[in-house]
């Protein structure tokens, strides 16, 4: 006896086998910030977490890997973690709490003779939020800087389904980008490694110097120091020692707090080698 199944009763078993992931994205739309920018949120699968624990650490299985993507009109510049002299650094926020997010290593500019620190044309800022389903609603701060500077506040929402959310192109996006951001845990590649940190001269009157070494050469080295919001250091002179594979790097330190001595002071270190390799350590500097 051959057995029918109507019409109505597959659409229906489609419907509810796809309702999880039927509208699930793995990306929003852009929005446009006034011609200067437009941005949007992207998603990742977990495999591509799981691929970069030197950046992420330990890849949890309850978060979701996404990215702020930024494309910006020629001449526009976005800023890093620590903008330098002058911007705002771009901030992600879910349910109101501000997310750790993984910044690519940025580019130097100089905006009205200001040193400054970001990315220019195009950028995807990788993050986790502790979701794997439903409506994510997510909120951004970011400035951007050409002739003026202009600030702006956006929001985005994205439904997460069943399973991973990422496509290839997505994945690939958000992967590029975390080849980008510095080495925060694990073994460095190709050898980078920082060796020596001091700082040298009175108090008010200090420089930080800094030592590091490679399987490769480092002509091409760069190095960002960051303390907190009242300091800055200027763009490192260097030298390279024996045989270009190691390098010192003297960074002369401006700061709004009169006399301020870095005695006992931890330091963030960002070194670059100039090939798409770098880490980000934290040292405590000598008290005396």
């Amino acid at each position: 006896m051959r057995k029918f199944v109507s019409v109505s009763g597959i659409v229906s078993a489609l419907v509810i086998m796809g309702s999880t992931s039927a509208f699930a994205q793995s990306q929003t739309s852009w929005q446009d910030h006034q011609g200067m920018i437009s941005t949007r949120i992207i998603a990742a699968s977990s495999d591509v977490a799981n691929a970069f624990p030197a950046v992420i650490d330990t890849p949890d299985e309850s978060q979701t890997l996404l990215a702020w993507e930024a494309t910006l009109a020629e001449g526009w510049k976005t800023y890093w973690r620590s903008p330098g002299e002058a911007g705002l650094p771009v901030r992600v926020f879910h349910n109101g709490a501000e997310l750790d997010i993984l910044y690519p290593f940025p580019e130097r500019f100089e905006l009205f003779g200001l040193e400054t620190f970001g990315y220019s044309k195009q950028v995807a800022i990788p993050f986790r939020i502790p979701v794997k389903t439903g409506k994510v609603e997510l909120k951004a701060d970011f400035m951007v800087c050409k002739d003026i500077c202009v600030p702006f506040e956006a929001s985005y929402q994205l439904t997460l389904g069943e399973g991973d959310v990422g496509t290839i192109v997505t994945d690939t996006r958000v992967r590029n980008s975390l080849k980008t951001v510095p080495n925060r845990f694990g073994q460095a590649p190709d050898g980078i490694a920082i060796t020596s940190v001091r700082y040298a001269g009175m108090p008010g009157h200090q420089n930080l110097v800094v030592e590091a070494s490679a399987d490769t050469p480092l002509s091409q080295a760069d190095l960002l120091a960051e303390l907190d919001e009242t300091t800055q250091f200027h763009s490192p002179k260097t030298r390279l020692l024996a045989d270009g594979r190691s390098i010192r790097f003297v960074l002369p330190v401006m700061s709004t707090q009169k006399g301020l001595n870095l005695a006992g002071k931890k330091v963030r270190l960002t070194l670059s080698d100039g090939r798409g390799n770098a880490i980000d350590r934290f040292f405590e500097l000598p008290s005396q």
